[in-house]
């Protein structure tokens, strides 16, 4: 299992794309795991929608596939060698839990490898991967990327404990009939990814976790002012999200804003915004996890 950490906070998400190589190379052994994350990286890291502040189209409706899993199976066949973070279609399933998920599902599997499942950070959607970061893995691998329970085009109501944001992620990947998989946990989808792993042994063949930090690791609550002012801002805008994710320096700045750009090359069917039901049942559930 690799961990990416506090430097993720400090440099922003483009020191995610170094995750590439801990991706690209899932079998490599390590036994190492960090359980000391700042408390900017607890919240800081976590957070929000701004596609709809750099993108110039609305968020559409998802595109509905079909409730079943071999026909979504299907139709990502077809797509898998042309699909990219900005173009790949969104699409559906129905889990046993009652709940309609909304996913994006492309890539370049390869003999022998499994595909590489993306659990996503506090009040992020679909829409808030890094473009440069998914394809560069897409290119070598199938990667799923969900909206769990209540978030963004997903039905439901977002649950505040991790253990319960876990079994609905079980209940996706249940839904597409996945034996075996990898993990891709940033931040809380990092906290989401421990837990799976612990309920599912036997399925999940490695995990990533950026940014994240275990249950009840040191400092991982948030009490800065300004951080908690951003975080939860009702309506949050890039200058929110380059405060929280990148240092206040130009290299940083820069950084950051050249990824706000990339968000912008989806340019239809749009995920829809974090709800302020998700942002408080996350944050409850972050806090929690905290004091576990």
């Amino acid at each position: 299992m690799r961990v990416v950490g506090d430097r993720l906070a400090a440099e922003g998400l483009s020191a995610v794309e170094e995750g590439v190589h801990f991706v690209a190379e899932l079998d490599g052994p390590t036994t190492k795991l960090r359980t000391r994350v700042s408390r900017r990286t607890a919240v800081a890291l976590a957070t929000m929608s701004v596609v709809a502040a750099v993108a110039s189209a609305a968020p559409s409706a998802a595109t509905p596939v079909s409730d079943s899993p071999s026909v979504t199976r299907h139709a990502v066949t077809q797509a898998q060698n042309t699909e990219s973070a900005a173009t790949a279609p969104n699409l559906r399933v129905k889990a046993a839990n009652g709940v309609t998920y909304q996913y994006r599902r492309f890539g370049n599997p390869v003999a022998g490898s499994v595909p590489l499942v993306f659990l996503q950070h506090y009040r992020g959607t679909l829409d808030n991967w890094d473009p440069k970061l998914i394809d560069t893995i897409a290119a070598k691998r199938e990667v799923i990327l969900v909206d769990n329970v209540g978030v963004g085009g997903s039905t439901g109501t977002t649950p505040s404990t991790i253990q319960q944001m876990s079994l609905d992620a079980i209940d996706f990947i249940d839904a597409l009939k996945l034996p075996h998989y990898d993990l891709f946990g940033f931040s809380l989808g990092g906290q989401v990814a421990q837990e799976i792993a612990l309920r599912r042994p036997w399925q999940v063949r490695r995990v990533v976790l950026a940014g994240t930090g275990p249950q009840g690791g040191v400092d991982q609550r948030a009490s800065d002012p300004k951080v908690l002012a951003s975080a939860l801002a009702d309506n949050p805008g890039p200058a929110d999200f380059l405060f929280l994710f990148f240092k206040n320096t130009a290299s940083s700045q820069t950084a950051g804003t050249e990824f706000l750009q990339r968000l912008g090359q989806r340019t239809t069917d749009h995920d829809a915004p974090a709800s302020l039901q998700t942002r408080d049942a996350q944050l409850t559930a972050m806090h929690a996890n905290s004091l576990s």
